[in-house]
């Protein structure tokens, strides 16, 4: 078993670490921009230090924590001759792999869709708002009641390696709600 910079809390949480294809994944990755820490497990655990660091008391950390175990934890199998989308998005291999365990489709559409307001605010800052916050909306329907667990994992996941705050803030603005440690529980 491949020592690992976090501790494991639950039952499920040990089970879906005791497969080898997370196992796998969690070795993955190399030091670059956004992830200076290298690989997925180092990730995790700084995903896991800011969930503890806001959302310690709350109703949504457990689900948090299992969105942070499995989300990034498949990147190993996106194929890099294809287009990074779709069935070849490393947030849809995750939810696949996740599906095996959680059946809190909360869980599975965030872990599956971790990156999209990034991905619009990228769509932005590369010179095409208008789209950005098209594609930001369209998902913001998709979320439904499930928005406050997406800003609160979003946020937790923005906040480590050398990422810059601003695609959080602005995804945070056109939600036009509270923090998410401020919200109601989804």
């Amino acid at each position: 078993m491949t020592e690992l910079p976090f501790e494991l809390e639950t039952d499920l949480e040990r089970t879906i670490a005791g497969d080898p294809a997370w196992i796998e994944g969690i070795q993955y990755g190399r030091p670059r921009p956004g992830h200076p820490e290298g690989q997925v497990m180092f990730h995790i655990a700084d995903v896991l230090k800011n969930i503890d660091r806001h959302h310690g008391d709350s109703p949504l950390r457990e689900r948090l924590r299992l969105i942070a175990l499995v989300h990034d934890s498949f990147k190993y199998q996106v194929d890099p001759s294809r287009p990074k989308v779709g069935e070849n998005h490393h947030g849809h291999l995750a939810r696949r792999f996740a599906e095996r365990f959680v059946d809190d489709p909360a869980v599975l559409t965030v872990i599956e869709l971790h990156d999209e307001a990034y991905n619009s605010w990228r769509q932005g800052s590369h010179g095409d708002w208008p789209k950005a916050e098209q594609r930001a909306g369209k998902l913001l329907e998709r979320l439904g009641d499930v928005r406050q667990l997406y800003l609160g994992f979003h946020r937790c996941d923005n906040e480590t390696g050398d990422k810059s705050r601003e695609p959080y803030e602005w995804f945070e603005q056109l939600c036009g709600s509270p923090r998410p440690e401020e919200g109601p529980s989804s």
